[in-house]
C-alpha cells in the first residue's frame, strides 16, 4: 500500500512539473517573477483597503500574525522577483523559496526584538533568543540570517559579488552577453536526439561556459605603455555579443539520410560524432575498409538532393581523424559578435600582442591567430556578401529596368560571374558578379515621396549629413535622414525584335491578323492604352473602354496600323452609355499581347509589361502617354495626377520616370463614394511637371492646352533643394570672412555679427544660418561667390554635391521584412542604382582591426591604411594608431609602401647594431625610448591598386613580404576579385596565410587556397582559413561587427588620446633625429630608391625640354634599366609627364635645381633665368 502511495505521489509531482518542462528556463523564471510582483502589489493594496474584500481579509489575518512585519512581505516578494528576472539562466529551485522564507522570518524577529510589533510569529521568534542570548547578540544572529538569506536568493558569494550585483542591479546601463554561444533549446535538442539516436554529439562550443569572475568592462591589457602610464583599452560594452540561435534541424533524420544515401550507392559507413557550429553542422562518418574517398566525394550532388540542402561540403578526411565530414548548412544561423570573442579567456590571458580574432569553427570553438607568426594575411572572396537588397529591386541596366530576379535568377546562396552595364553613383559602369545571398532580414526604407527599398543591416546607401555625402548602413538609417535618389540616368534597354509565332488555328473561322515584328512607338502607345482601360479577362476578347472620341479614333487607328483590324465591334459601355467599348475577338491578338507581357490580369494586378521596360526610351515615352491619358488628369493649377487602385503599377511608373529625370510622389487617397476601397495617387507638380512636359509630352490637344496653362504659372519646386548644407556653408562664410578681413586689415565690408558681407546676394545669409535650404540653381550662385576658396576642401565638397545633382529624399518610415536577397559586384564606384536609391557593395575587415586595437596602445602598434574606395577604412582617421591619415590616392599608396621599405631597412640596421635577430629580441634588450612599434599595412581593395600601378605594387608587396617579419612590419591584403592577375604567383608565394570567403567557382578557390572548397561556402562571414602551420583549410564563421560598433571604438580611442596625437603624427625638425620614424610619410617627394644621378638627370631634361629613356642613356652614359628607373622617378615627382608611346615626355617642372658652389669656382653674383 505504501509503495502505491509513493508511486502516486511521484506521478503527481512529475505531472505538476510537466507544465514547466514545456517552456524554457527563461520563460519559467519570468512567470515566477511576474507572479511575485503581482502578489507584492496585492499585499500593498490590501493594506490600504484597495484590494477588495479578499485584500481586507488577508490584511487582517496576516497583520494579526506578523504585526508590522506585514509590510516586509511585499519587499521580500520584490526581491524574489528580482532574482528570477535578473538571473534568467538559473533553474527555478527550492533554495530561492527557502531563502525568502528565512529573510522574512529573521526580519520579523528583528522588528519584534526592538519594537515588539512583530505580531504572534515575531514574538515567537524573538522571545526565546532574548531570554537566552540577550537583545544585542540576538540582533547579530538575526542580521546574519538576513545576509545569508539574500546570498541564497541571488546565488551570490561573500567575496564582494553581492556588492557588484547591487551595483549592476541599480545601474540602468544595459550589458550584452559576451559569453560563447548559449542556446538552451539546442542543449535540450542535443541531449534528447543523442539519447534517442545513440549518436555522439560534440557540442563543446555550444554549451555555456561559467562566467569569469572578472567583470567584462574590466578587461585588462597584456601590454603596458612605454610612457609608464596605465593603458586602458576600450570597454567591452561598446561591442555586442552573439545573437541568434542556430537551427540544427532533425539530427537523427539527417544522419539516417546520409547513411541511407551512401548505402544506395554501395558505400557502407558508420555515423560517428556530430559537431554543431554557428552556420553549419558537420556529420562525421567512418567508411568501411576498402572504400575510396573519391567515391564519397563524387556523391556530393546526390547528398544535396537527399538532404534538400545547398551547398553541402565534404571534407575527406577530417584533419587528424580517420573520418569523413559532411557539412550541412543550419536552418538558422547564429551571428558571432566580436565582443564574445574578445571576452574569451584565451584572448584575455594571452600575452601575444598581434592576436587576431577570427571567429568560431564548426564545433563552436573560438579561433584566434597570431599575425606575428603568419606573418602576412591575404583576404579574398565575396566579403561583402552580407550587403544585400531584395530580389524585386529594380535596376537601371542596358537590358532595361528589370529586377534582380528578372536579370539573372540564381539558386539560394550562390553567385555567378555576370557582366552588365548598370547605372551607378558615378555614371554607367559594368558589373563583374551577381550574388544570391539567400533568405535575409531586411529594413524597408520608405521616403516621403513613396519611394522604398529593402536592404539588410550591412547594406549601405548614399546619404547626406551636415553638408557631406557618405555611405551609411541600412541598419543605421533613421527616420528624418536624407538618402540620395538618382534621377536622369537615362539608361534604357534596346529591345527591337519581337520573336512571336502564333499557335495553329483549329478551325477555319479564326480571324488571321498581322503582328508587328519590332517594338515601335505605336505599339508602345497601344499597350499603354490597354494597360490603363483595357480588358483581357474574358476568353479571346480584347476590350478597350473610352469616352472621348479623339482617343477612340487613336485606338482604332492603331488597330488598323499594327494588326490590320479595320472593323472592330463598338458598343455602349456602362449604365450612363457615355463610354464605348471597342471589342476585338482574336486568339492571335491575345496571344501576341501575352507574349509581350500584357496578360489577362485584373486592374489591381496589372503592371508595366517587361517588353516595355526593356525597350527604347521612345517606346516607353509613348506607353506613358497612353497610360496617363486614360487614368491621369492634367490640372490647370497644379500639374499632373493619376489615381489607381494598383499601387505596384504606380511604383513602377514612378521609378521609370526617375530614369527620365522626373521626381514624382505617391500617396494614399480617399475617393468619394469609395471610402472602403484603397486608392493611390501619383503627382507631378512644379518644376518636375516642366521636366515631364519636355521629356514625355502629351497625347491629345486637350492635355497640351491644359499643360500650357500650368507651364505659364511660375512655380518653385522643392525637388531641387539640398538639405543639411548649413554647417559647410557656414564654414565657407567664415573662411571667406577671414580671408578678406586680412586683405582689408579690419574687415570693414562686413556688418557687425554677420557671417556674410554686405555685397553678398540675397538669401546667402539664410542659407548659411540654416533658415532655408538652397536649390541647385542657388548653389551655383553660392559657388560663384565663394570662388576664391576653390582650393579648400569645403568648396570641393559643395561642388561635388552640385555636380552629382541627386534628389535628396527624406526617410519617413522604416519597417522590418524578410525575403530573398541579391547583390551586384561593381568594380570602380562599387555602387548601383536600385529603385532609384544609390546602393553600395564593398569589403570589410573591421573585426581584425578592432581586435588588434583592443590589445595594443598607440605606442606598441601603428597602422598604414590604404583604401582606394574611400568608404571602408576612412572611419579610422581619428585613431591615434595611424601613422598617416587613411591613404586613398593610389600614387600616395605606392609612396607609403616605399616609405615602409626604407623604414624596414632602417630597422634592420638597428637590429644589426644591437646583434639581435628580430624585434622581440630587440625589445627584451632595448630601452623604452628606443623601442619600435609594430607596423601593420592594410590594403583594401588590392584590385583597384593593381589596375593603377601593377608593377610597382607587386614589387613593393613582395619585397615587404619577404623581409619585413623580423622587424615587426606585417601586411593585410584584401580583394573581392580573386583572379591570377590580382593575386599573382609572387604574392601568393610570399603570403602563406590566407582567408577565402565565398567565391563562384573552383578556379577562384584554387587561386586563393590552391585547393577547392571556397565555392561551397555560405557567404555572410563563412570562410576557410589557411596558415603556414596547417595542411588543410579550417572552416570558421567570422565575427560580425557593425559600423556603429566600429565608430564607438574609434571615438573612444580618439577622445582618450586626443592630447597625444600631435607627438606621434606630426614630427618636427627638432625631434626628428630622436623619433622612431626618420622619414616623413606626408612628403610626396620621398622615394626609397634614390639614385645619385637623379639631380643631374633632372637638370638634363629641364635644359633639353624633353625626356626619354634613350636620351638619358646617351647623355648620362648609363644602361637602359637605370635610365628607365630615373624616368619613373622624374614622373613620380612631377618633373615630367606620362609617357605617350614612342614620343618624348613633356617636361612639367622647368625649375632648374640649384647647384652648390664648389671651391675654385668663380661666383659672378648673377642669377641665370
Amino acid at each position: 500500500m505504501s509503495r502505491n502511495r509513493k508511486k502516486r505521489t511521484r506521478d503527481w509531482e512529475e505531472s505538476s512539473m510537466s507544465i514547466f518542462r514545456l517552456t524554457s528556463r527563461e520563460t519559467a523564471n519570468g512567470i515566477f517573477g511576474v507572479f511575485s510582483i503581482v502578489l507584492s502589489i496585492f499585499l500593498l493594496l490590501g493594506a490600504f483597503g484597495l484590494a477588495g474584500r479578499a485584500g481586507t481579509v488577508v490584511y487582517d489575518w496576516l497583520s494579526y500574525l506578523f504585526g508590522f512585519g506585514y509590510y516586509l512581505l511585499p519587499v521580500v516578494f520584490l526581491l524574489l522577483a528580482a532574482s528570477f528576472l535578473r538571473e534568467q539562466e538559473r533553474d527555478f529551485a527550492m533554495p530561492q523559496i527557502f531563502g525568502s522564507l528565512v529573510l522574512f522570518l529573521s526580519s520579523l524577529g528583528l522588528v519584534n526584538l526592538f519594537s515588539e510589533t512583530g505580531g504572534i510569529i515575531g514574538s515567537f521568534i524573538s522571545r526565546p533568543l532574548d531570554s537566552y542570548f540577550h537583545i544585542y547578540f540576538s540582533a547579530v544572529v538575526l542580521s546574519a540570517l538576513v545576509v545569508i538569506s539574500i546570498l541564497v536568493i541571488f546565488n551570490a558569494s561573500i567575496k564582494f559579488d553581492a556588492i557588484s550585483f547591487i551595483k549592476r542591479f541599480l545601474s540602468k546601463k544595459e550589458t550584452f552577453p559576451l559569453a560563447p554561444l548559449e542556446n538552451a533549446a539546442i542543449d535540450k535538442a542535443v541531449e534528447e536526439q543523442a539519447r534517442d539516436s545513440g549518436l555522439r554529439i560534440n557540442d563543446s562550443g555550444i554549451k555555456q561556459k561559467p562566467e569569469s569572475k572578472k567583470d567584462n568592462d574590466e578587461f585588462g591589457p597584456m601590454l603596458t605603455r612605454r610612457s609608464g602610464k596605465k593603458w586602458t583599452p576600450p570597454p567591452l560594452s561598446l561591442l555586442e555579443g552573439d545573437r541568434g540561435k542556430p537551427g540544427v534541424g532533425d539530427i537523427k533524420a539527417n544522419a539516417n539520410l546520409i547513411k541511407r544515401t551512401l548505402m544506395n550507392f554501395g558505400i557502407v559507413v558508420e555515423m560517428d560524432e556530430i559537431s554543431i557550429g554557428p552556420s553549419v553542422t558537420r556529420y562525421a562518418l567512418k567508411p568501411a575498409e576498402g572504400v575510396k574517398l573519391s567515391r564519397i566525394l563524387a556523391l556530393q550532388n546526390n547528398l544535396e538532393l537527399a538532404l534538400a540542402a545547398h551547398p553541402v561540403r565534404i571534407e575527406a578526411p577530417i584533419p587528424g581523424k580517420s573520418l569523413v565530414g559532411i557539412e550541412i548548412p543550419n536552418t538558422l544561423k547564429s551571428i558571432i559578435g566580436l565582443g564574445s570573442l574578445i571576452s574569451d579567456e584565451q584572448y584575455t590571458r594571452s600575452a601575444v600582442p598581434l592576436l587576431v580574432s577570427l571567429g568560431r569553427d564548426i564545433a563552436g570553438r573560438t579561433q584566434f591567430a597570431n599575425l606575428g607568426r603568419m606573418p602576412h594575411l591575404l583576404i579574398a572572396g565575396a566579403t561583402g556578401s552580407g550587403k544585400t537588397c531584395a530580389k524585386d529591386t529594380y535596376v537601371f541596366s542596358e537590358n532595361g529596368m528589370l529586377t534582380f530576379e528578372e536579370l539573372c535568377p540564381l539558386p539560394l546562396n550562390s553567385e555567378v560571374n555576370y557582366s552588365l552595364r548598370v547605372a551607378t553613383r558615378d555614371g554607367i559602369e559594368t558589373t563583374s558578379k551577381n550574388y544570391n545571398n539567400g533568405m535575409c532580414d531586411f529594413f524597408k526604407i520608405t521616403t516621403r515621396e513613396g519611394l522604398s527599398i529593402e536592404v539588410t543591416d550591412e547594406h549601405p546607401l548614399w546619404v547626406i549629413e551636415d553638408g557631406s555625402m557618405r555611405w551609411k548602413n541600412g541598419g543605421g538609417i533613421g527616420i528624418g535622414d536624407y538618402v540620395a535618389i538618382s534621377r536622369g540616368s537615362k539608361l534604357f534597354g534596346e529591345l527591337e525584335k519581337i520573336d512571336f509565332t502564333p499557335s495553329l488555328n483549329k478551325t477555319n473561322k479564326a480571324r488571321e491578323i498581322k503582328t508587328p515584328t519590332t517594338m515601335t512607338e505605336s505599339l508602345g502607345l497601344f499597350m499603354g492604352l490597354l494597360t490603363a482601360d483595357g480588358g483581357l479577362t474574358i476568353g479571346h476578347r480584347v476590350v478597350y473602354t473610352q469616352m472621348e472620341g479623339e482617343v477612340l479614333d487613336i485606338y482604332t487607328g492603331l488597330l488598323k496600323e499594327l494588326f490590320g483590324i479595320t472593323a472592330p465591334i463598338v458598343a455602349k459601355s456602362g449604365q450612363s452609355n457615355k463610354a464605348k467599348d471597342v471589342i476585338v475577338n482574336s486568339k492571335h491578338l491575345k496571344e501576341f499581347l501575352a507574349h509581350l507581357g500584357l496578360t489577362s490580369a485584373r486592374a489591381q494586378e496589372k503592371d508595366i509589361p517587361r517588353s516595355i521596360r526593356q525597350s527604347r526610351p521612345e517606346v516607353i515615352r509613348a506607353f506613358i502617354q497612353g497610360l496617363i491619358r486614360n487614368d491621369g488628369h492634367v490640372s490647370r493649377l497644379k500639374g499632373l495626377e493619376i489615381t489607381l487602385a494598383n499601387k505596384t503599377l504606380l511604383q513602377q511608373l514612378q521609378i521609370t520616370l526617375l530614369n527620365f529625370g522626373i521626381v514624382s510622389s505617391i500617396h494614399r487617397k480617399k475617393v468619394k463614394y469609395y471610402e472602403d476601397n484603397v486608392y493611390w495617387r501619383l503627382t507631378i507638380y512644379g518644376g518636375e511637371f516642366v521636366t515631364y512636359a519636355k521629356e514625355i509630352g502629351f497625347l491629345t490637344t486637350g492635355e497640351e492646352n491644359r499643360a500650357k496653362q500650368v507651364l505659364a504659372l511660375h512655380r518653385n519646386t522643392n525637388k531641387n533643394n539640398i538639405p543639411t548644407l548649413s554647417p559647410i556653408l557656414k564654414k565657407l562664410s567664415l573662411m571667406y570672412r577671414r580671408m578678406f578681413a586680412r586683405l582689408t586689415n579690419k574687415g570693414w565690408l562686413y556688418q557687425q555679427n554677420s557671417p556674410v558681407p554686405k555685397y553678398a546676394f540675397n538669401n546667402l545669409k539664410s542659407y548659411a544660418n540654416g533658415d532655408r535650404n538652397p536649390s541647385y540653381d542657388a548653389l551655383e550662385k553660392i559657388l560663384g561667390f565663394y570662388e576664391p576658396l576653390s582650393d579648400s576642401n569645403q568648396y570641393k565638397e559643395v561642388l561635388k554635391i552640385k555636380e552629382n545633382a541627386f534628389y535628396w529624399a527624406k526617410v519617413s518610415n522604416i519597417e522590418e521584412t524578410v525575403g530573398e536577397g541579391y547583390d551586384f559586384e561593381v568594380p570602380g564606384s562599387h555602387s548601383f542604382v536600385g529603385n532609384g536609391f544609390v546602393n553600395h557593395n564593398s569589403v570589410t575587415i573591421h573585426a581584425i582591426v578592432t581586435s588588434l586595437l583592443f590589445r595594443n596602445p598607440p605606442e606598441n602598434l601603428k597602422f598604414i591604411m590604404i583604401d582606394p574606395k574611400r568608404v571602408e577604412l576612412t572611419m579610422y582617421n581619428n585613431i591615434p594608431h595611424l601613422l598617416t591619415p587613411v591613404v586613398t590616392d593610389p600614387k600616395k599608396a605606392i609612396l607609403a609602401l616605399k616609405w615602409t621599405a626604407k623604414e624596414m631597412e632602417r630597422r634592420y640596421d638597428i637590429l644589426e647594431k644591437n646583434s639581435v635577430r628580430d624585434i622581440d629580441s630587440y625589445h627584451q634588450h632595448a630601452k623604452d625610448d628606443k623601442s619600435m612599434p609594430f607596423i601593420i599595412i592594410i590594403i583594401d581593395e588590392l584590385a583597384d591598386m593593381m589596375q593603377s600601378y601593377p608593377r610597382e605594387l607587386e614589387a613593393a608587396v613582395v619585397r615587404l613580404a619577404q623581409m619585413s617579419r623580423a622587424v615587426g612590419i606585417h601586411l593585410i591584403l584584401s580583394t573581392q576579385r580573386p583572379s591570377v592577375n590580382i593575386i599573382t604567383g609572387l604574392i601568393k608565394a610570399n603570403i602563406p596565410a590566407r582567408i577565402a570567403l565565398q567565391v563562384s567557382s573552383q578556379i577562384d578557390s584554387r587561386t586563393i587556397l590552391d585547393s577547392a572548397g571556397a565555392e561551397k561556402l555560405l557567404g555572410a562571414g563563412d570562410m576557410l582559413f589557411l596558415s603556414g602551420e596547417t595542411s588543410k583549410p579550417l572552416r570558421i564563421q567570422s565575427a560580425y561587427i557593425s559600423e556603429k560598433e566600429v565608430k564607438a571604438v574609434t571615438k573612444y580611442l580618439a577622445d582618450a588620446y586626443a592630447d597625444e596625437l600631435h607627438s606621434d603624427i606630426n614630427l618636427s625638425g627638432e625631434n626628428t633625429s630622436n623619433a622612431i620614424f626618420t622619414a616623413t610619410l606626408a612628403d610626396d617627394s620621398y622615394d626609397g630608391d634614390d639614385d645619385e644621378l637623379y639631380e643631374e638627370a633632372r637638370a638634363t631634361v629641364v635644359q633639353a625640354g624633353k625626356a626619354s629613356t634613350s636620351y638619358l642613356q646617351r647623355k648620362l652614359r648609363i644602361g637602359y634599366a637605370r635610365a628607365a628607373r630615373l624616368v619613373d622617378m622624374l614622373e613620380e615627382r612631377g618633373v615630367v609627364g606620362a609617357g605617350s608611346g614612342a614620343k618624348a615626355r613633356e617636361v612639367i617642372d622647368r625649375e632648374v635645381p640649384s647647384v652648390e658652389e664648389t671651391p675654385g669656382e668663380e661666383n659672378t653674383g648673377n642669377d641665370t633665368l
